[in-house]
């Protein structure tokens, strides 16, 4: 079966791309950024799911329901997983045991599909989204399930299971909310007032930022640093950020705790591990010496339990940190769309464009490629031309914006606008590169409702008193941040240092160069010091080698980091997956996913450098044609397919909000 076949089409729709090629997709408006706190960041930060603005909740679940506990006991929720809260110390390195500040980590498992007691049973696999700041829990909720058929061995269904079969796994898949972040309490704010934060935003996005006009300049500048300073202020006085009346919870959310809080997560896992297998085996009856494998197998190593984990974005931060500082714990860990760690620990934020405008090339190509019939922006002239009208639209609005009106609201569409939606489009251009190509053809024939219909998503007609509010729980990442980071953008204390540091973005990517330099300017003026920060060095013999994995071309985390991660811990290697977007989920390959999830199961590791091909190309491009397709590699496909059409969502909607 061609991937064509497998991939459907739909009618166009305000927001849509005419010729996206995709399925209905599952609900994902309740995972959407909506606030204050990651719109001063391009998409998330570098994250690659975007994290929810609120709690997650349901109908019938609260997560306060649950009582935090120092062992891991899980409840049922969201119709299929289990939800606990870890109680931890919110300091590691204090000593004073029972009496110390605590922090309550939400975490969210989908469980294996086959009993811990199985055999076939290969543990359990820890997620982190990217951010800093993403939500673990709402990342789980929307791609649990997806995850575990890319990593499972193929599931038929209950009554097809056979006797176990060495090569067989079936893994709990579970990720978490990081100190500060959404449900984890305490959680961090920044703006607790809703108004206050949605007017922040509104005037954000009106003043956008073309740092070659000098009063924007000076107007990102200053708010960058009001930014920061309110954000430091507000957090030694906010009821939700005060930690036993005084301390400051921006101080315990660094990587180093998250780190440490893994370790935790690990450790209980096994506590639960060899309690849950004795109590299945009291339910049954089976020989003896059956029942000293299985407990042999599910015995708790204390103090000796291993991660398996795969982290997307910052969560390669996560884990280079943790391979690092655990590096004897380290049995599988994949590092999928790398940032280059000691950049990052440095504050420096200059390791991640350089491969951004190769992808504006790389539409061009596949545009031309795609033919009249798929691509709106297509030129018979050749990808040349089609790049050159594409420009000429944004010189074009750069110095007239285009005028709109959708459903009565009438709306400014800027050359800012335009920059940040066809960045948030490079991250996952599977989908996104039809949508840019409908943006720019409608735009270049003067008609910006197309526009207008998305930014009007992001208008808000009711406004919840502030007492009914949700709190700010997606400023997290800015304290994370720029506490991981040293010594605090000292580089950035005056206007002068601030050009120059535009410039050399500038040198990088023309197009997204300025807004990128918005990233670390708050922390320039956010005082707050971490208790516990990690200052390298990053590297280590690991137990198991790493797979570091990327794209050919990624918007922010380009190749080169995948291989230099690769010197710093000896023995593991680089993968690349041969398409465009960040990490390899954007643009997925079969070959590649199969080839993680040997790994998974077996440790067996590619050769470095190994490249994989995609089935699917942007604009429906179907790659691998005359394929023949087994059963197992379609279902790989339709899986890794419906997690990269759920991040373009995602981002797009994240665009959507964030300029409204």
């Amino acid at each position: 079966m061609a991937v064509k076949e497998l991939l459907k089409s739909h009618t166009s729709e305000p927001g849509r791309p005419s010729h996206a090629y995709r399925r209905p997709v599952f609900l994902i408006v309740a995972a959407i950024l909506v606030t204050f706190g990651m719109q001063w960041i391009w998409p998330a930060h570098i994250s690659i799911y975007i994290p929810t603005s609120s709690t997650t909740h349901s109908k019938s679940f609260l997560w306060e329901d649950i009582s935090p506990s120092t062992s891991l006991e899980y409840h049922p929720c969201f119709n299929g997983f289990q939800c606990a809260r870890l109680e931890v110390p919110l300091n590691w390195n204090e000593t004073i045991d029972g009496e110390s500040d605590k922090a309550a980590i939400a975490i969210i498992k989908k469980p294996a599909r086959v009993e811990i007691t199985d055999p076939r049973y290969g543990g359990v696999i820890l997620f982190n989204p990217g951010g800093p700041g993403g939500s673990g829990v709402s990342f789980l909720l929307h791609v649990g399930p997806n995850l575990q058929t890319l990593l499972d061995s193929p599931f038929l269904s209950e009554t097809e299971l056979h006797p176990s079969q060495e090569n067989e796994k079936y893994f709990d898949v579970l990720s978490w909310d990081p100190r500060g972040v959404n449900n984890t309490t305490p959680s961090h704010g920044c703006i607790e007032d809703p108004v206050a934060r949605s007017t922040w935003t509104a005037q954000d996005a009106a003043i956008g930022f073309s740092l070659d006009d000098d009063e924007v300049f000076r107007n990102v500048w200053s708010r960058g640093r009001l930014l920061g300073r309110t954000c430091a202020n507000v957090d030694a006085q906010s009821t939700q950020n005060r930690v036993n009346g005084h301390e400051q919870l921006a101080q315990y959310v660094s990587t180093a705790n998250v780190v440490r809080d893994m370790v935790e997560i690990i450790e209980r896992h096994g506590e639960w591990r060899e309690k849950e297998a004795r109590a299945l085996l009291s339910r049954s009856c089976q020989d003896e010496e059956k029942v000293d494998k299985v407990l042999a197998r599910s015995a708790w190593r204390k103090g000796e339990e291993p991660l398996q984990y795969w982290g997307f974005s910052y969560g390669t931060v996560i884990g280079q940190t943790f391979a690092s500082m655990q590096p004897h714990r380290v049995q599988r860990m994949v590092v999928d769309g790398v940032v280059d760690a000691e950049d990052y620990a440095r504050n420096g934020w200059l390791k991640n464009l350089q491969d951004v405008d190769k992808i504006t090339s790389a539409f061009a190509t596949t545009c031309f490629d795609a033919g009249s019939s798929r691509c709106d922006l297509y030129d018979q002239a050749g990808p040349d031309a089609i790049f050159e009208r594409f420009n000429e639209v944004l010189e074009n609005i750069k110095s007239d914006p285009v005028p709109a009106l959708y459903n009565g609201v009438p709306s400014i569409v800027t050359h800012s606008d335009v920059i940040l939606y066809i960045f948030a489009n490079w991250y996952a251009p599977l989908f996104g590169f039809p949508a840019v190509a409908n943006a720019m053809h409608q735009l270049s024939n003067g008609n910006g409702t197309y526009f207008a219909a998305l930014k009007s998503q992001s208008i808000s007609h009711t406004c919840d008193l502030p007492s009914k509010a949700e709190k700010d729980t997606s400023s997290a990442g800015l304290a994370i941040l720029c506490t991981d980071g040293g010594p605090h953008s000292s580089d950035l204390r005056t206007q002068d240092q601030y050009h120059a540091y535009v410039d050399a973005l500038r040198s990088q990517s023309s197009l997204f160069g300025e807004g990128w330099s918005r990233v670390r300017l708050p922390c320039a003026s956010f005082d707050v010091r971490a208790k516990w920060r990690f200052e390298g060095p990053f590297g280590a013999q690991t137990a198991h080698p790493i797979i570091f994995a990327s794209q050919s071309l990624d918007p922010v985390t380009p190749l080169a980091n995948a291989f230099l991660g690769t010197q710093l811990f000896p023995g593991s290697v680089a993968i690349e997956t041969l398409g465009q977007g960040h990490c390899t989920l954007a643009m997925p390959s079969v070959e590649g996913m199969l080839a993680l999830r040997t790994y998974f199961h077996t440790g067996e590791v590619p050769e470095n450098g190994t490249k994989y091909d995609v089935a699917v190309g942007p604009f429906g491009g179907d790659r691998q044609e005359d394929r023949k397709w087994t059963r197992e590699e379609r279902e790989v496909l339709e899986a890794s397919r419906s997690v990269a059409e759920m991040f373009y969502d995602m981002v797009k909607t994240n665009w959507e909000h964030g300029n409204g």
